[in-house]
């Protein structure tokens, strides 16, 4: 009924200005009218049935006919990962984990993870992309340390990737004053070695991927138990491989599926996209870096540089004595564009005297100075970088290992 009320009220009022123009130009006088003449005073007289009707009125909206039309609320799409089919993402073993980081407490801890390892995550993201592997890797630190940098298992493995002692050659380097297995970007760039070696062994990410947990070996010998059937999901759904790994590739899935498309799953993650923007530490993009070849003290370095001393040993979490190597060349990472700050520091710093110096005499062995101060050999050889196998020169001086 309004909708009446309005177009007579807007045919009326059409017709009664058309006749008052026509009027207008035909006056008795002759005169035309003008815009410049003052108008004539009246009391403007206001009629409230008139007004109350524009209230209530209900006008058409109008939209002009080339606009687009928009829907008010369009759904995300799901994007699929690379190397994983939808057939896989939609399998029970990953839809298991998927509903567990949906709910409330683990939704929470994930996005707890993801935020907190962002400067590494980025990290970690811009060098699977350089060497075009499956995003999803991004994510498997969290599978393996919850992304914590100084994660160490009851097995011993030890950083952001988990690194066991005897799996870090030739990716890392491992001694008495340097486990680079806590150095986040060498440790990342030793992970996606290590992948890649795999995955050039199986040509098949899945298989790669769960082989590092489980390892290459172990992983090889299920295919064969399996005759020679070199798929994941077979392995794992027939009881080749142990349960560990089994759920080891299901989660990976489910967590970078979640993290990849949270607005698509309504979760509430960091954006995948957005954040990426931001990009703070590309692949030697942000750091200086000084190389040095005795053993200097991290803290002494950035009270000379005038640093907070936290900060440089952030950027250098593999000296874990402290101090640099003190016979290897040593890389120490810096705050951009303090490298000269640093050079300037070194030349009023004196290096750090071991407390065990030792000068070979005649007779000595590395295994007769290894036992005199309840030492081994490799410790002795790793800190002076030499070969068991070297023949000692009387007087020449060795570092021993202080314990």
């Amino acid at each position: 009924m309004k909708k009446y009320l309005v177009f007579a009220l807007i045919f009326c009022t059409s017709f009664l200005f058309a006749d008052a123009l026509e009027s207008a130009e035909t006056t008795t006088t002759g005169e035309e009218f003008s815009f410049t003449e003052e108008p004539m005073e009246e009391e403007i007289v206001e009629d409230e049935a008139f007004l109350e009707l524009l209230k209530t009125a209900l006008i058409p909206e109008l939209h002009s006919l080339d606009a687009p039309q928009v829907a008010e609320t369009a759904v995300p799409e799901h994007t699929p990962l690379s190397f994983v089919s939808e057939e896989e993402i939609a399998k029970a073993e990953v839809e298991r984990f998927r509903k567990l980081y949906l709910s409330p407490k683990w939704s929470a801890l994930l996005k707890a993870y993801l935020e907190s390892a962002m400067e590494y995550r980025l990290y970690v993201r811009k060098a699977v992309q350089d060497s075009e592997l499956p995003e999803m890797l991004e994510y498997l630190p969290v599978v393996e340390s919850n992304y914590k940098t100084s994660a160490k298992s009851r097995s011993g493995a030890i950083g952001m990737w988990q690194f066991m002692a005897n799996s870090v050659w030739p990716f890392l380097t491992l001694n008495d004053f340097v486990d680079e297995r806590l150095d986040p970007w060498k440790s990342t760039d030793a992970a996606l070695k290590k992948l890649t070696d795999n995955y050039n062994y199986f040509n098949d990410w899945l298989l790669a991927i769960g082989a590092y947990n489980c390892g290459v070996g172990a992983m090889s010998k299920a295919i064969k138990k399996a005759g020679g059937v070199k798929d994941f999901w077979y392995l794992a759904e027939n009881g080749y491989l142990s349960k560990q790994t089994a759920e080891y590739v299901p989660k990976l899935i489910a967590i970078a599926d979640l993290a990849i498309n949270s607005e698509y799953y309504g979760i509430d993650l960091p954006n995948h996209a957005e954040e990426f923007e931001t990009l703070e530490n590309e692949k030697n993009g942000n750091f200086d870096y000084i190389t040095v070849k005795k053993a200097y003290s991290i803290n002494q370095l950035a009270q000379e540089m005038r640093l907070d001393s936290s900060t440089l040993k952030r950027l250098n979490p593999s000296y874990t004595m402290g101090m640099t190597h003190p016979s290897k060349n040593s890389e120490i990472r810096l705050p951009l564009g303090m490298k000269q700050s640093a050079l300037d520091a070194l030349e009023n710093i004196k290096p750090v005297e071991f407390p065990i110096k030792y000068k070979v005499e005649a007779g000595d062995s590395l295994w007769s100075i290894s036992r005199r101060y309840k030492t081994t050999v490799q410790a002795i050889c790793e800190l002076n970088d030499i070969k068991e196998n070297a023949i000692l020169k009387i007087g020449k001086i060795l570092y021993i290992p202080s314990k």
